[in-house]
C-alpha cells in the first residue's frame, strides 16, 4: 500500500505531465495561428494585392500654356506582362478608352525579367497599345528590362520612343510644350523655353542630366511592391514615394501595373491620369 508521501509524488508527476501537455498545446496553437496568418497574408498579396488596378486622378497646377489647360495625360508604367493576365489587360484597355487622353506616356518595363515572349503575347500587347486613344501624341521610354520586343510593339502602335531626345507638341493654337525622354545614359539635351515634361524609367538616374524640366513622370520602383502603410519594404531605389517636389520641379512616380515578385501589399497597381490646370 502506497504511503501518503508516495501518493503526493505521483499526483505531482501527473500535474506536471498535464502542465507540459497544456504548454505543448498552446505552442502548437500559437504556431498554427501564426502559420494561418502568414498564409492568409500571402494569399492576399498574391491573389488580391496584385489585382484591381486603380486610376489615380491628379491635378497639375503650373505655368502651363493657356491652350493646354484641360489636357489629359495618361501615364502607364511597368506592365511586366507575365504578372498580369489577358483579362486584366482587357479591363485596363477599357479604362484607358474611357479616360480618352490627349497624351499617352509609357515609362517602360513591358515584360518581366527573363520572360520568354510568345507570338500571342506580342499580338495581345500590340492590340492593347494600339487601342489607347490620343489626340496630341503617344510617347515611351525603355525600361531597364526592355528588349527589342519593346521597340517593335511601340513602333507598331504609334508610340514615339524618346531615346535621349526631345519632341515638341503643338496644339491647334500653335502653342507648344516639350516632351523629353531619357534612357538613363547621360547626354546633353538642349531644350528651349517651352513648358517641359520629362519622362524617364527610373528617376534615380535623372541627376545624370542637366535639364530644366517643369514636370517629370517616372516608373520602375513599383512603390516598393510591399508596404507597411506608407513604408516600402522592398526597396532598391532612392526615390520610393509617388510624389516629390525638387527645385520647383514636380516629380510623379507610378506604382506600376505589374509586379516583379508577383506580390503586393498595401500597394495596389495603378495608372495615373494628370489633368492640366492653371
Amino acid at each position: 500500500m502506497l504511503s501518503r508521501e508516495e501518493k503526493n509524488k505521483d499526483l505531482e508527476k501527473e500535474i506536471d505531465h498535464e502542465k507540459k501537455i497544456n504548454i505543448s498545446k498552446k505552442i502548437i496553437k500559437i504556431f498554427l495561428i501564426i502559420l494561418t496568418t502568414f498564409m492568409l497574408i500571402f494569399c492576399y498579396m498574391y491573389f488580391i494585392g496584385t489585382k484591381f488596378i486603380k486610376t489615380n486622378d491628379i491635378i497639375i497646377r503650373d505655368n502651363i500654356p493657356n491652350s493646354f489647360i484641360g489636357v489629359k495625360i495618361l501615364h502607364l508604367s511597368d506592365i511586366l506582362f507575365d504578372s498580369i493576365d489577358k483579362s486584366e489587360l482587357n479591363i485596363l484597355k477599357e479604362e484607358c478608352q474611357n479616360i480618352n487622353p490627349d497624351i499617352v506616356i509609357f515609362t517602360g518595363n513591358l515584360f518581366n525579367k527573363d520572360y520568354l515572349t510568345t507570338a500571342d503575347d506580342i499580338k495581345l500587347l500590340n492590340d492593347f497599345f494600339k487601342s489607347i486613344p490620343y489626340k496630341l501624341g503617344k510617347y515611351a521610354v525603355r525600361g531597364n528590362m526592355d528588349t527589342q520586343s519593346f521597340d517593335s510593339i511601340m513602333d507598331n502602335t504609334n508610340f514615339a520612343i524618346l531615346d535621349n531626345t526631345i519632341d515638341t507638341i503643338y496644339n491647334e493654337n500653335n502653342e507648344a510644350i516639350n516632351i523629353i525622354g531619357l534612357n538613363g545614359q547621360s547626354e546633353n539635351i538642349n531644350s528651349n523655353d517651352n513648358y517641359t515634361i520629362t519622362i524617364i524609367n527610373n528617376y534615380d538616374l535623372f541627376s545624370k542630366y542637366n535639364i530644366n524640366s517643369n514636370l517629370v513622370f517616372s516608373g520602375n520602383n513599383l512603390g516598393g511592391e510591399i508596404k507597411l502603410f506608407t513604408i516600402p519594404l522592398i526597396s532598391n531605389n532612392k526615390y520610393m514615394n509617388n510624389y516629390y517636389n525638387e527645385n520647383n520641379k514636380k516629380i510623379y512616380i507610378s506604382n506600376g501595373i505589374g509586379s516583379i515578385h508577383h506580390l503586393r501589399f498595401m500597394n495596389h497597381p495603378s495608372i495615373n491620369v494628370y489633368r492640366m490646370y492653371q
